[in-house]
């Protein structure tokens, strides 16, 4: 949560930071919002989910050890959730549509505080030479473990027609299994979510990937790539599916696309090749997360809405 808001037995996975429900006209919320309950809490004001937690079939494309840990956090408490939280808040329109029995609210992203900071602006290499390498990144947990599969052989075709082109990823031994063999590939430690947030505000990105396979639980992601690349400087291209097709705008802030490996490839080079459209797109991309910022007018309303409905569920005068 943001300032101005008091947490009271809050837990929040790090990527949904973007969620901040922030109006300056509101000194004090209490908000229980619980990723992963536990039944010492007798009641749930609000239960919010970023993932599709509480359908079990949805867990079976994740790496056993993820899709255990969530299932036991979450997904096997489905019931006692379902009937002790007051309010089910969801973070995208697939999960508001699948879970549309138990009326829940969508809430939008929202970017503020440091999350609008792009501090490689006042790096003296911000601004790239033709002959500097171009960047392109894959920024995603060991929960995409197949989506990188997918990807490894997409890279190895871009480094071999693109020479000038540099590729980072984020994992452990295993990340750098998949992309072993490859050129000019960087494997990033596991980062915590506070050195990620200076990373991609620290060191800019060109290209950033973000392709998802058609999974049940793949299709209750949200767009948080977008605003992680947005932030980096970079140009993203996502997979067409419920988490970007719904979200991104294609072709103007970011490229939406099949999960076709030659397409991808293909798309990947024409930007790697063209720094001016890429600029351009990554000009596009910021000005979409100012539009989703507390700056924006619409956002105001939305956020005065939002405290008002708080304030009715949590009882505060």
């Amino acid at each position: 949560m943001h300032s101005g808001y008091q947490e009271k037995n809050s837990l929040y996975s790090a990527s949904w930071s973007y969620f901040f429900f922030e109006h300056r006209n509101c000194e004090q919320i209490y908000l229980i919002s619980l990723r992963y309950p536990s039944k010492i809490y007798r009641s749930i004001n609000i239960f919010f989910i970023d993932d599709d937690l509480l359908d079990c079939n949805a867990l079976f494309s994740l790496p056993i050890s993820y899709a255990f840990r969530l299932w036991r956090k979450a997904t096997s408490k489905r019931k006692w959730i379902l009937s002790s939280c007051s309010e089910l808040w969801v973070s995208t329109p697939y999960l508001a549509r699948k879970y549309s029995a138990w009326k829940p609210r969508l809430i939008r992203p929202i970017a503020s505080g440091p999350l609008l900071e792009q501090s490689w602006l006042d790096l003296a290499n911000s601004t790239f030479a033709p002959s500097s390498p171009v960047h392109i990144c894959y920024h995603g947990t060991w929960s995409h473990r197949d989506d990188m599969k997918w990807l490894a052989p997409v890279i190895a075709e871009v480094q071999r027609r693109c020479p000038n082109s540099v590729f980072e990823v984020i994992g452990s031994d295993r990340v750098g299994r998949i992309f072993r063999g490859i050129p000019r590939v960087c494997v990033l430690p596991t980062m915590t979510w506070p050195d990620y947030l200076k990373h991609t505000q620290t060191v800019r990105q060109d290209i950033g990937l973000a392709p998802l396979r058609d999974t049940l639980f793949n299709r209750g992601r949200g767009p948080i790539k977008f605003f992680d690349y947005a932030r980096a400087g970079a140009v993203g291209i996502y997979s067409a599916g419920p988490a970007f097709s719904e979200f991104v705008s294609h072709e103007v802030d970011g490229y939406v696309l099949r999960n076709d490996p030659e397409l991808w490839v293909n798309t990947i080079v024409n930007l790697v090749n063209s720094p001016h459209l890429r600029q351009q797109m990554a000009d596009a991309a910021w000005l979409k997360v100012l539009e989703n910022s507390p700056a924006s007018s619409s956002v105001q309303q939305y956020l005065s809405d939002l405290n008002e409905s708080l304030m009715r569920i949590t009882n505060i005068p």
